[in-house]
């Protein structure tokens, strides 16, 4: 028998269980409402159903496909690297504020996998910590601290 775990399969597959994971969360948790008079769940279960319709299309794609006969290899340093800067992020967010923490985060992630130097990552973790100041505090207006003690 053949293996028809490929990457293409492996990831359709977790498109799919995500998606049906927060369609029957939403679907059990909140009110859904009607079109006239939409409830809190309706978005969530319409968005959730989009994806798990998604996930189901590729997963028959990758079906029909060319049937590749090596398995997905696991990489185990992007997902540790990629963990250790979301515990970075846990950590430095009360203490330091949005603006450190989202710097920390990008910057421990570029290094995951990335061609860039050092000072590549420096200008991309700058720029994406800038960006989500200005997205969540001044366009969204939501009170995160952007330098604890600071503003």
């Amino acid at each position: 028998m053949k293996n028809v775990l490929t990457r293409d399969m492996a990831s359709a597959l977790m498109i799919f269980c995500i998606g049906l994971a927060a369609t029957l969360y939403a679907w059990t948790h909140y009110k859904l409402g009607n079109f006239r008079a939409p409830g809190p769940g309706l978005f969530p279960v319409v968005i959730a159903g989009l994806l798990t319709l998604v996930g189901l299309g590729l997963t028959v794609q990758a079906l029909v496909q060319k049937v590749q006969t090596e398995k997905p290899d696991f990489e185990f340093r992007p997902f540790v690297v990629i963990m250790i800067a979301i515990i970075a992020f846990a950590m430095i967010f009360p203490v330091a504020g949005v603006l450190p923490a989202v710097f920390a985060l990008t910057f421990i992630s570029c290094f995951a996998d990335t061609p860039l130097d050092t000072k590549g990552k420096i200008a991309v973790s700058c720029v994406v910590a800038v960006i989500a100041v200005v997205l969540f505090r001044l366009i969204l207006g939501v009170r995160l601290p952007v330098l604890t003690g600071v503003w």
